[in-house]
Formats: C-alpha cells, structure tokens, sequence
C-alpha cells in the first residue's frame, strides 16, 4: 500500500511540474486583459490557440507524461502484481487532485482559463495514464 501512495504522489508533482512548465511555455505571449475578448469579442478561438501555440505545448505534456506512466505501469504495477483497484487510482486520483489545485491556487486571476487549464491536466493525465496502461498490458501478452 506504500508503494502505491508513493507512486500516486510522484504522478501527481511529476504531471503537476510538466503541466506549469508547458502552461507557461505556450503563455509567453499571452497578454491576459486581450485573452478577456474571447469571451466579450468576435475573436477566433483557432487564431488564439495557434498564436499561443497550446496545441503543441499540451501535446509535449501528455508525451511526457505518456512516458512517464509508461515506466511506472512496468516497472511498479506489474512488478508488484497490482490489480484494477490500484490502476484506476493511479489514473484518476492524480487527474482529479491536480485539477483541483490548479483550480484553487490561481482562481481569482482568470477563472475561465483555469477551468479550461484544469480540464485540459486532467483529461491529458487521465488519456496519457490510461494508453500506457493498455499498451502496457497488450505487450505483457505477448
């Protein structure tokens, strides 16, 4: 049961420390008071996303984390003969902590964004997780 608490806490600061890192990465740019004319404006989302280059910068985080949940589903789960229980903590514990504190800590600064930021963590962590597991297990059939 350690072992599992360990790995969760080290999803959750490892995705955590990635996700601030590519956030900050594809926000360079960003001039937050135009950011506000998504929603008062006639503003192209798709002009905003290219411009700010989050597509790129998100897709680096779940490749990072695809890695990362790709080593410790071999090395971790499988060693330890974890089951389903202990699988779907790894997956949905971290997405769902992580969300939450990305929503608490800059919620006053841009609630929207940070909606869009948590959901974008937590679908990222929980689609990254849940492919390495899968290629994780159709490998050890073989």
């Amino acid at each position: 049961m350690g072992i599992l608490l360990i790995t969760l806490a080290s999803a959750l600061v490892f995705g955590l420390i990635i996700f601030f890192i590519c956030e900050e990465k594809s926000l360079t740019n960003a001039n937050f008071s135009d950011m506000k004319g998504l929603f008062t404006e006639e503003l192209k989302l798709s002009e905003c996303v290219g411009e700010f280059n989050t597509v790129r910068y998100m897709l680096a985080y779940v490749a990072a984390l695809f890695f990362f949940d790709l080593i410790i589903a071999q090395t971790i789960f499988i060693e330890n003969n974890f089951g389903m229980a202990q699988i779907m903590a790894y997956v949905f514990m971290p997405s769902l902590v992580g969300s939450w504190i990305i929503l608490l800590v800059k919620w006053t600064y841009q609630p929207m964004i940070k909606v869009i930021s948590s959901f974008m963590y937590g679908g990222g962590f929980i689609g990254a997780a849940v492919f390495a597991f899968a290629i994780t297990y159709v490998t050890s059939l073989a």
